[in-house]
């Protein structure tokens, strides 16, 4: 079975995500066009190439230039080396205009003047030269004996370009203060230290950077790592490794995690004591090549990058999917998988989603092995008695990366919480990570707890969100403190079949019973349609009578394999040990 033909809304929804697109890129041109124009006049101004009475409207025109190059260098600062090189020429125009006001009004230090102008127009014409040579400092091995760490910066690169910022800003106020001029030389040559500090940085770090490279190889093999967690994913590596670096590390073999991308690593070095590498790409030491190692028998992957398959060209390693979760999501049938070397499902239910698909994975590719994170999950199959108060975990997921995977009921997360609360429940939030990476994502979910914390103050119910329910407690704590969840296609909903508990899904690519057709979770699970047609008789079972209680215990051996409560982890553990000794795996079920 295919996957789903794109919806007529979906449709609109990638129009309006590229209009969206088209009109921020017109926004970002129109302000710094009108930044420049700004900053141009008040030069102009300031410099007394008008009349003396222009200087009110110079210095007008330059503040308007300087809050638009605020604006524009807020939008560029998640950039990977900060604000190096943002906006660099709004900056200098701006600088230059604040020389001709100063030197207007203190022409006896003039010279001061234009001394603190060029340190600063220095430090700005620095910064691309910076970038450049930071951006070769990456590291190459954090945590691995017997190679040096590269050291981070002293602080943020978007320091340097804040501080031209700052120092345009001084200087305005300094000349309308009429104060010395070698004040604002001494302010600027301040600031000038921070690029020298760079510099120095960079020299040092590229000096760390090369020698380290060079002893990775010998490190390596020393070390005798059994296998690598490899990592090409840039979002997401906080839940994705998270989630599988418990269960390797419990293995009590020696391993690496290697990332393709450099700014993963203060991530992973939380997640892990394991040596985390950076492979260097255009460089002869580094490589992927040297890191490959006689003693590794296997390599695990969690996040489906293309980039990948740079690694799976090993072949002398056995390669094994993971995934970070399990559901009826694309991404758990997706054709690329058939190229690793065992694909690690749940249960059967994981075998039979390629096929339904059409996707071709030999039998003995596949290793059942259960879902070790539901090990905490704590069972309970009873059912609550009527009239007792209820607990819902609303776990909706992200909007994917492109429209055809998006299967998040958070854009009517507002009504769904607000139907719960009615019904006198205590509501747990907790949406997935990657939806504040999307604003509008982002405003929803404030309003979501902007309203549970209202509720709360007005009825004393212990609603749970924000970082109690996204980070102090994991999916298995929420799902053990609920009595119910209401989810999407999400592999919460497979975690929630462990604890017997019931759980609502929300119905956003398809309706009815195609839903159910498309996604076989949805056969045990109370379904509300995207019109919420059917959210009161939704809640009605989940928080009632519960009809589908039978049915959701038969599946879940169908879908987790035989493996819940305290022993979930114990037949990976098994598995996954006989591929990192190198020997042959002997499956118990199939």
């Amino acid at each position: 079975m295919e996957a789903p033909p794109p919806s007529r809304a979906s449709g609109l929804r990638r129009w309006s995500a590229a209009v969206g697109a088209t009109q921020s890129k017109i926004v970002d041109l129109i302000m710094t066009n009108l930044g420049y124009v700004l900053g141009v006049a008040g030069a102009v101004a300031l410099f007394g190439w008008v009349s003396s009475s222009a200087q009110v409207a110079g210095g007008v025109l330059t503040l308007g230039a300087l809050l638009v190059t605020v604006y524009l260098m807020r939008r560029e600062a998640g950039r990977k080396l900060g604000l190096l090189g943002v906006q660099s020429g709004l900056r200098l125009v701006l600088l230059v205009a604040v020389a001709g006001s100063y030197a207007r009004q203190r022409p006896e230090d003039v010279g001061w003047v234009w001394l603190a102008t060029g340190l600063a127009l220095l430090a700005v014409l620095s910064e691309t030269t910076l970038a450049i040579l930071l951006s070769k400092t990456e590291p190459v091995a954090v945590h691995l004996p017997g190679v040096r760490a590269v050291p981070a910066p002293p602080f943020s690169p978007s320091l340097v370009s804040v501080v031209s910022l700052a120092l345009a800003l001084a200087g305005a106020l300094l000349s309308v203060l009429g104060a010395p001029g070698w004040i604002y030389a001494a302010l600027a040559l301040i600031g000038f230290t921070g690029p020298l500090a760079l510099f120095a940085h960079a020299a040092r770090a590229n000096l760390v950077s090369q020698r380290s490279a060079a002893a990775l190889p010998a490190a390596l093999r020393k070390y005798r790592p059994a296998f690598v967690l490899y990592y090409g994913g840039t979002h997401g590596a906080r839940y994705q490794l998270g989630m599988w670096l418990p269960y390797l590390e419990r293995l009590g073999q020696p391993f690496v995690v290697i990332t393709r991308q450099a700014e993963t690593v203060p991530t992973i070095i939380e997640l892990t004591g394991a040596p985390v590498l950076v492979p260097k790409l255009n460089s002869t030491a580094g490589t992927l090549d040297q890191m490959v190692v006689k003693s590794l028998k296997a390599a695990f992957y969690v996040q489906g990058s293309t980039a990948n398959l740079s690694f799976q060209r090993y072949k002398q390693l056995t390669h094994v999917w993971l995934n970070h979760g399990d559901s009826d999501k694309a991404a758990n049938f997706s054709a690329r998988h058939a190229t690793y070397d065992k694909l690690f499902v749940s249960g059967q239910q994981g075998v039979a989603r390629y096929a339904a698909h059409g996707v071709t994975v030999p039998p003995d590719r596949f290793a059942i092995v259960g879902r070790p994170q539901v090990e905490q999950v704590e069972v309970r199959d009873e059912p609550l008695p009527p009239g007792v108060p209820r607990t819902v975990l609303y776990a909706p997921t992200w909007r994917g990366g492109r429209p055809s995977t998006d299967y998040s009921s958070l854009r009517i997360g507002d009504q769904i919480v607000a139907a719960l609360l009615q019904r006198r429940t205590t509501v747990i939030f907790r949406p997935h990570p990657l939806s504040y990476t999307d604003p509008a994502d982002t405003a929803t979910i404030r309003q979501i707890q902007s309203r549970l914390e209202s509720d709360r103050a007005a009825t004393r119910r212990p609603h749970v969100w924000g970082q109690r329910a996204e980070t102090a407690w994991d999916v298995a704590a929420c799902l053990n403190a609920a009595d119910a969840l209401v989810t999407d296609v999400s592999s919460v909903a497979s975690d929630n079949l462990a604890s017997g508990k019931p759980f609502a899904m929300v119905a956003i690519r398809s309706a009815g019973a195609k839903f159910r057709r498309d996604f076989p979770m949805a056969r045990v699970a109370y379904v509300i349609e995207k019109d919420l047609s059917t959210l009161d008789e939704a809640l009605d079972h989940l928080l009632g009578d519960d009809p589908l209680a039978a049915d959701r215990r038969a599946y879940r051996t169908y879908c987790l394999g035989e493996w819940i409560g305290p022993h979930a982890a114990d037949e990976f553990l098994r598995v996954a040990g006989q591929i990192v000794a190198g020997q042959s795996v002997t499956p118990t079920h199939g």
